[in-house]
Formats: C-alpha cells, structure tokens, sequence
C-alpha cells in the first residue's frame, strides 16, 4: 500500500480556499453586476476575484476620460486666467511677467489635461482601497463575516458602474455637446444626469455638492450596499448607512473642490 501525497494548491488573496468557480467568473461578474448583481454578489462571496472587473472599469474610464479632455481644457482655458490674474502674488508682477507666469501655468495645464486619463487606473484602485477599508472595519463592528479581499473586489467591480460607466456617459454627453457649451468645470460636472437636476442654476459650493450625486453614483451606492449585506452579510441597517456615508463623503469632497476653485 503506498501513500500518494497531492502537491499542495497554491492560493492568492483574490481566492477563497473552497473556490470552485471556472475561469469565466471574474469576467461574468462584469456582465451580472449591471444585470443580475445577486448573482455577482454570490460569485464575489465564493470567490473574490477583481482582475476583469479592473480591466473593464478602466478602459471605460479613459475611454471617458479621452472624450472629456477638450470639454475640462476648454472650460479651465475659459476661467483660469482671470483666477489666476486675481491671485495676489501674481496681481503684484508686472504686467509682463503677469502674461508669461499665466502663459506657463496654463501650458502645464494642457499637459495634465491631456495625460489625466493615464491616472484613472491608479485613481480606481485607490478609491477601492479606502472603501474596502471602510467596509472593513464596519464588517468587525458589526460581526460580519466578511474580509478585505472581498469587500476590495466588491468596490472594484461596483466600481464599473460608479467609475467606468459613469466617466463614459459623461465623456460621451461632453462630446455630443461639444467642448465650446461649458464655461467652467462645473458646467461640465453638471450635465450628467441627478439630483442636481433639482436645483436649476445652482452655482458654486451647492453645484460642487450635487454634481456627484448623479445616477451612476447613487446606482453604485445602492449596489454596495446590497454587495455588503450579501458578500459580507453585514446588517442591512449599517450596510445602507455606510454606503449612503460614503457617498455623501464624496458630495462634500466635491463641495470643498468647488470652494476652493472660487
């Protein structure tokens, strides 16, 4: 009688140890979660995968980002100079100098503009690292059995929604429109579809606030709640206000960002 001892199976952080799921799951999980999240969810508890879902998310994203470039540089090359002219420390160049230190901030500008969508990726990965975090600790204050892993593959492939689809639709409706419609970066934060759509004309501070609270964003939020109680089976109570916080976190963000470029 001989003893034949099996290789022993090597696992990453993206797998659970009873994973039994083909290939084709994480690239399932990119189709479910627009049209049958239930089942991505349960695919997402099994098996944490995220590989597809960040693949898909950023190519949409900076398919959205590319068509958004001339709108965002159209707007910035429409305000900056005169925010710029205001800044004190350039108010009190002469004039001269003035033209050429405006001249050079603008040309930087350009640059960035035309290269931000090779930081989409970074940025997704990012933002999915903070929430992952968040859920994280909300699933041991709430004695939850989720983990990192799937609550990081969770915000990756909501993700495709609140990040990819959302910067596509955009991108396309800037297109569409045209780079010429937007006055400013708010003008073109405002035409995606929301709740700004409450408060026509609203400017500053309150269209900061708004502009993130559009379809594709509260879409994800929704999706991230119901992701936490079927992935982490957190409380449906903490898992809607987490995801309803965050949200609004983004919201206040936008707030800030829009207060400050005043």
């Amino acid at each position: 009688m001989s003893i034949v001892f099996a290789p022993p199976v090597r696992e990453s952080f993206l797998s659970t140890p009873q994973a039994s799921l083909d290939r084709r799951g994480g690239l399932a999980n990119v189709i479910d979660i627009v049209i049958a999240p239930g089942t991505g969810f349960a695919r997402l508890r099994q098996a944490p995968v995220w590989g597809w879902a960040f693949l898909v998310a950023s190519l949409l994203g900076i398919a959205g980002s590319l068509l958004l470039a001339p709108a965002i540089l159209h707007a910035l090359e429409h305000t900056l100079p005169a925010q710029l002219a205001a800044n004190p420390a350039i108010a009190a160049l002469p004039p001269d100098q003035q033209r050429e230190k405006i001249a050079t901030v603008l040309a930087v500008t350009r640059t960035m503009a035309s290269v931000t969508w090779v930081f989409f990726p970074l940025v997704l990965l990012f933002s999915a690292l903070i929430q992952a975090l968040v859920m994280t600790v909300v699933n041991a204050a709430t004695r939850g059995d989720g983990s990192f892993a799937k609550f990081f593959a969770l915000s990756i492939t909501v993700g495709i929604i609140g990040a990819g689809f959302s910067s596509l639709i955009l991108g396309v409706i800037a297109a569409i429109r045209g780079p010429a419609s937007f006055e400013d970066a708010a003008a073109v934060q405002a035409v995606m579809p929301g709740l700004a759509v409450l408060v026509p004309g609203a400017r500053g501070t309150l269209a900061g606030f708004l502009a993130p609270l559009n379809v594709f964003n509260i879409w994800a939020m929704v999706l991230l709640a119901l992701g936490m109680i079927a992935v982490g089976r957190i409380p449906r109570a903490a898992a809607w206000a987490t995801a309803g916080a965050m949200l609004f976190i983004l919201a206040a963000f936008g707030a800030v960002g829009a207060a400050l470029a005043r």
